[in-house]
């Protein structure tokens, strides 16, 4: 009876702690979903907003590229603040209200816009259109709050008669070159315009708007200042979550994914949510310059800043149920840890062919960055980071100009919504399913496949001309991300030391989210505000299938250079696969499950900001550390 006592005892207690776990995983659940609902509200249709404020693709692109970069550079800081005063419960709730802090004042932040174009006179045979002074004031969410509190000096009122004439020039500009914004404002066009009184002028297309260039630049850089600093100090949000979440999962590590993917769910609703709310959104009250219904396509997203502030604060009061443990992972090592735990899906062959690559680094050497890129200084090694970053820069492109590209075919916000869904969705499925075709075709072809499929997608986009025709390619785009990423955080932690094996994680988040997301976007911009959207992608597509045809014959020439075990193993062959058999003592499948046992050594790899679920990838990243991405 004793006996019987003990062991119901023992039963009672067990369910105790499952209840209690159960009860936390649906906290961090929670968590995820409203935290990545802010980022799926408003970060996906910044670049959209920042072309309404006048602003260019080179610089709507940098202000987006910078945030990956800076996130980057933050993480040391915080990792060695984090190790040090062991406060990550009030260090994560403090992240969460800068984020809420900075995104209302760059919300606040618009130029003003002194006039507006109307059509010239009856009477007037010279010219189509002339300036005309413009009605109130807008100031963005801050002349909201100013209306509402009945603050500030009042302007005018656009007149009854002044609406019907004004104009949105860019629904009359048949030779618009999709891409280029904004458009510079001359005399063949508005007759009565003088320079040298009225400055440089510029209209954003889909914007009744007129803005002076001055006053654009200014707004640009306080909002790049804005970034930069809410950027800093909001980073390290999504890699404490993890750290937390990852502690409470250490006895089943594949739990962490299950609980991740509810970021994605939140993602793609509140994306969803937030296209329907905009294509009804375009009412402002106190439009300098409003026209009649259906003559323009400007949005009001003040409604996007709000939700993601709202968002934000909701996950910021579910961080205060957050557990940290004494050995929880610190921020900075989250990334490695996460991909160190997707090895076991590897088939015993791939891992094999795999570690036939094997790194050579001295056992004794410091875990470095600088060691471990000595150690990846292999030909082969080098080609695929090369195909990494080359999809990473893809990715920074379509995150920060597929919206602005097709809201110039006439796509409208709704549209933008369903292709995050569609995107999201097909990428939580292919990161199920992603490890049946890497077993089946191994690491460098389906890095091969991946590239290709990037050239047929974005040569698809460059031609289309009905914007909904897009969605397909969604499809495409999700599970072109989903596989690469777990394609190239397998590889890289089965041939890299366990030495420096954190250190080269590192390198290959931030080759694929820094320089690859963030230089897309930086570079994307550049060269779009020269040429437009179109030539960009098919000028990326030309690259990737240079890239994926130069490394395949780089790989051909110098077959044998770095291989480990025998020559065929570069081969990527189906009979050679199936024939190979996991290397004595390859530890694909570790002791007991837990984090704390399998990954003794602490790791460097830094986190992101774009998708979902793997937290080293986030949409602009970007939003912050996982696979699927916007």
């Amino acid at each position: 009876m004793n006996e019987e006592s003990r062991n119901g005892a023992k039963l009672d207690n067990f369910r105790g702690r499952r209840s209690e776990r159960d009860g936390y995983a649906f906290i961090c659940r929670l968590f995820y979903f409203f935290y990545f609902a802010s980022f799926g509200s408003l970060f996906p249709l910044l670049a959209v907003y920042f072309k309404q404020l006048g602003m260019t693709p080179a610089q709507a692109g940098l202000l987006l590229g910078i945030r990956p970069l800076m996130e980057f550079a933050s993480h040391p800081f915080w990792g060695m603040f984090a190790s040090r005063f062991k406060r990550e419960k009030l260090l994560l709730i403090f992240s969460l209200i800068a984020m809420i802090v900075f995104t209302l004042m760059i919300g606040f932040v618009q130029p003003t816009t002194p006039f507006c174009i109307v059509y010239a006179p009856e009477g007037n045979q010279s010219c189509q259109s002339v300036l005309s002074p413009a009605g109130r004031t807008a100031h963005g969410l801050l002349g909201l709050v100013k209306d509402t509190a009945g603050m500030g000096r009042k302007k005018r009122q656009a007149s009854p008669q002044l609406i019907d004439t004004i104009i949105d020039m860019s629904m009359l500009d048949n030779e618009h070159v999709a891409g280029l914004a904004p458009k510079y404002i001359t005399t063949k066009e508005v007759c009565n315009y003088d320079e040298k009184a009225q400055g440089v002028l510029v209209s954003p297309p889909h914007s009744t708007r007129v803005y002076r260039e001055p006053g654009v630049q200014q707004a640009f850089m306080l909002i790049l200042l804005l970034i930069c600093l809410g950027e800093w100090f909001s980073s390290p949000a999504v890699p404490l979550a993890d750290s937390a979440t990852l502690y409470a999962c250490r006895e089943n590590p594949k739990d962490y994914k299950m609980i991740r993917i509810f970021g994605s769910i939140g993602w793609s609703i509140a994306m969803c949510l937030m296209g329907v709310g905009l294509d009804y959104s375009d009412t402002f009250r106190n439009h300098p310059c409003p026209a009649r219904e259906n003559s323009t396509s400007e949005k009001n997203y003040t409604l996007c800043f709000v939700m993601c502030s709202i968002f934000t604060f909701v996950s910021c009061l579910l961080a205060t149920q957050m557990k940290f443990g004494e050995d929880s992972t610190i921020p900075t090592a989250v990334g490695g840890l996460i991909m160190d735990t997707r090895t076991d899906e590897v088939a015993p062959a791939v891992v094999e062919k795999a570690k036939a690559r094997q790194l050579q680094a001295d056992s004794s050497a410091e875990n470095t960055w600088l060691t471990a890129a000595k150690a990846l200084r292999n030909i082969h090694i080098v080609v695929y980071l090369v195909w990494v970053m080359t999809i990473g820069l893809g990715a920074g492109i379509i995150f920060a100009f597929l919206y602005w590209h097709l809201q110039d075919l006439g796509g409208s916000p709704a549209l933008f919504g369903i292709m995050t869904v569609v995107n999201h969705g097909s990428e939580m499925f292919m990161n199920m399913h992603v490890f049946k075709f890497i077993n089946k075709y191994g690491h460098v072809k389906i890095m091969i496949m991946c590239l290709g499929a990037n050239v047929i997608r974005f040569l698809l986009i460059a031609m289309l001309d009905n914007p909904w025709m897009v969605l397909p390619l969604q499809i495409m785009q999700g599970v072109v991300l989903a596989t690469t990423w777990a394609a190239a955080t397998t590889y890289i932690t089965l041939i890299a030391p366990e030495n420096i094996r954190s250190s080269a994680q590192g390198i290959l988040n931030f080759l694929y989210n820094g320089v690859g997301r963030g230089l897309g976007a930086i570079a994307g911009g550049l060269v779009i505000n020269v040429i437009g959207t179109r030539a960009v992608f098919v000028l990326y597509a030309l690259w990737c299938a240079a890239a994926a045809g130069g490394g395949y014959a780089i790989n051909k020439f110098f077959r044998y250079e770095g291989i480990k075990y025998s020559a065929n193993m570069f081969d990527d062959n189906e009979d050679a696969i199936d024939m190979m058999s996991a290397p004595q003592g390859l530890p694909i499948r570790r002791e007991g499950g837990k984090l704390t046992e399998a990954f003794s050594a602490q790791t460097t790899a830094v986190n992101s900001n774009y998708g979902t679920i793997d937290p080293t990838q986030d949409a602009y990243q970007g939003c912050r550390t996982p696979t699927i991405n916007m």
